[in-house]
């Protein structure tokens, strides 16, 4: 079941990523609406049934069994922390068939809003403060999930500098990360219809590894995002290991360096990132199956309780930071190398990767495959000073 829940969740990040723009730096995670989803699918009638369960792509008789299984995943792996938190207003009674479908100990009563963003704060470390929806006389229902990915780097990058020579970026001192190693396969460009896709892969320490990928630079932001998101099952058009000197690919050049051997090397140089992002499912509530549901004019969650409910909110707040020693890590640690004083005498192939201008990235579960969040860098990180 595990594998349906992770084939669905990465379905439904891939066509959110398909409505993001290319203007501004966004992230989204479907893995953090999909088990609500789940859970709300059996409980729906008629079209909106159907239409949850279109949207987290399984019947909406293995939709709770495959949520818990996908919770269970995300609350016990390595590097990731996951919650679901349901709060009912002292006067709705639920029905115990679907109470009961929540994990244990998720359910309790809605009372101050102040207490369910300090579950928030308590879930996420601190990254978030609050709930994305707002919590009034009116509502009666509140189901949240709360998800937290955190990998160190097996091989850390260096601070720096960057600063772009042409494209939007152009002129602006950035703080830059770069690192060189030994694994060109770590890089592979991708045929696409939106033209070839570079993607690095990050590995991180705790089965999560963040790919980040660079298009032509007219290739809208969810093309090459949704080029990063199918990358596992793709086959590149060529390695990193694959790569002549002359041959060229979106952010690469391939060039002879020098150094104190020959070995063949991958230098990467890409800016530090941030990216907070805020939606409003419901203004594409097409993409997450709450299109009917959302109708508050008559009963469309029967499954929940017998007073007539539908979803009048429903919204998702994240934040994603890529640093010199990990993802969303809260401490910056740079490590400083000098090689020795004799002259170099070797001439290694270089093949570079140079992110100088937007470029997408997603968060990924190893093992699992699971795409944690996914987004666009339109801007990098400023340089101090």
């Amino acid at each position: 079941m595990i594998e349906a829940a992770v084939a669905g969740a990465n379905a439904l990040t891939r066509r959110w990523a398909g409505t993001v723009g290319s203007g501004d730096s966004v992230a989204v995670s479907g893995a953090g609406v999909w088990p609500l989803l789940a859970y709300l699918a059996p409980a729906a009638d008629g079209a909106g049934g159907d239409e949850l369960a279109a949207a987290i792509g399984l019947p909406a008789a293995d939709a709770t069994e495959a949520a818990s299984a996908l919770v269970g995943l995300l609350g016990s792996a390595p590097g990731l922390r996951a919650a679901i938190g349901a709060w009912v207003h002292p006067r709705l009674q639920l029905r115990a068939q679907w109470r009961d479908s929540l994990p244990p100990g998720s359910v309790g009563v809605l009372g101050d809003p102040a207490l369910l963003d300090a579950w928030v704060r308590e879930q996420t470390g601190g990254l978030l403060d609050k709930l994305p929806i707002t919590v009034d006389a009116e509502t009666l229902l509140v189901l949240a999930s709360a998800l937290v990915a955190r990998t160190r780097w097996i091989q850390p990058f260096d601070d720096g500098m960057l600063v772009a020579t042409t494209g939007p970026w152009s002129g602006r001192r950035l703080a830059g990360l770069h690192r060189t190693t030994a694994e060109r396969d770590l890089l592979a460009v991708y045929e696409t219809p939106a033209g070839p896709v570079t993607v690095l892969t990050v590995e991180g320490a705790d089965g999560i590894d963040v790919d980040v990928a660079i298009g032509v630079p007219e290739a809208p932001a969810a093309a090459v995002i949704s080029a990063a998101i199918d990358a596992p099952a793709a086959v590149p058009a060529r390695r990193g290991s694959q790569l002549a000197e002359g041959d060229t690919a979106p952010g690469v050049t391939v060039d002879l360096g020098w150094a104190y051997d020959d070995s063949p090397r991958l230098l990467v140089s890409l800016p530090r990132f941030t990216v907070t992002s805020s939606h409003d499912l419901l203004a594409h509530a097409e993409v997450f199956g709450l299109l009917t549901v959302s109708d508050l004019s008559t009963q469309r969650l029967s499954g929940v309780s017998d007073f007539p409910l539908g979803v009048g909110a429903a919204a998702q707040d994240l934040t994603a930071s890529f640093t010199a020693d990990g993802f969303e890590a809260a401490v910056v640690t740079a490590f400083g190398m000098r090689a020795g004083s004799a002259p170099p005498s070797g001439r290694p192939l270089q093949v570079r990767l140079l992110l100088d201008r937007p470029f997408a990235f997603v968060a990924r579960h190893r093992p699992s495959g699971l795409v944690l969040v996914a987004g666009w860098v339109a801007q990098g990180e400023p340089a101090a000073g």
